[in-house]
């Protein structure tokens, strides 16, 4: 840039026409196409002038050709890459001709040394296409995923249900316990239904043991029927279950 200015300024002292100033150097962009020729790549070339081992961001009109044969040559070797790919493999593309340009980076000399770095996309149309092909690619796996899902949660439920029928299966207790897990505030209604329940169970059985000890009557076994009615009652007095009392205690003389 300074070598720009000073013979500006000397022109403005002697009044002498200003010099065309520097130009920036930007991105060109072409079409190259891809395999099949169907479609055509869009690639964009940034170009990149070294002097000195700087960077030089514009030059000057009469380096203008210089830069316009980098992107010929640029051109020339892109252009058979791009056609080894598909239109959907922009980013193959991009990577293959970026190792291209970098491999001639050496033969892009005159004024400058030239660097450059390729853009590779594909144009809209294809875009396009690919957004509904993924989106259907999208679809098809959420819908698998969520029928994935569905089954596993639907089979833990089903171990779950088992795992409980199994430990309550044959419990006598079972109804009682599932109300009380459901509402705690019935407990004093379940126990007055346990007490109940045990008192009729105990009932039924001396009822048993009677109708037994009648039917022994016409025979010769009263001391039997006498001993196991007596073990009867004892077993019931350790349960903590009333025992009604004997309508002749007599009986029991030869209670064990």
């Amino acid at each position: 840039m300074r070598n720009w200015l000073e013979p500006m300024l000397y022109r403005a002292q002697q009044n002498e026409p200003e010099a065309v100033p520097p130009i920036e150097i930007p991105p060109f962009t072409f079409a190259s196409p891809a395999k099949d020729d169907a479609y055509d790549f869009s690639v964009t070339l940034h170009r990149t002038a070294i002097s000195a081992g700087k960077r030089v961001r514009v030059v000057f009109n009469d380096e203008i050709p210089e830069a316009d044969m980098v992107v010929q040559r640029a051109c020339q070797e892109i252009r058979p890459i791009t056609r080894q790919f598909e239109i959907t493999k922009a980013g193959d593309a991009e990577l293959a001709v970026n190792q291209q340009l970098a491999s001639i980076s050496s033969a892009l000399t005159g004024v400058y040394r030239w660097m450059v770095r390729a853009e590779v996309n594909v144009p809209d149309e294809v875009r396009q296409l690919n957004r509904d092909a993924y989106r259907k690619q999208h679809d098809i796996k959420s819908d698998a995923a969520a029928s994935l899902l569905h089954i596993e949660s639907t089979d833990k439920v089903r171990l779950k249900w088992q795992e409980f029928l199994s430990a309550v299966e044959g419990s006598a207790r079972v109804v009682h316990a599932i109300r009380l897990a459901a509402d705690q505030t019935q407990l004093p209604q379940i126990i007055k239904e346990l007490v109940e329940e045990r008192e009729q169970g105990a009932q039924e059985l001396l009822s048993t043991v009677d109708r037994i000890m009648q039917s022994y009557q016409a025979v010769d076994m009263l001391h039997f029927v006498v001993s196991n009615e007596t073990v009867l009652r004892r077993t019931l007095e350790l349960l903590g279950l009333p025992v009604p009392p004997l309508e002749d205690e007599a009986v029991l003389v030869g209670e064990v």
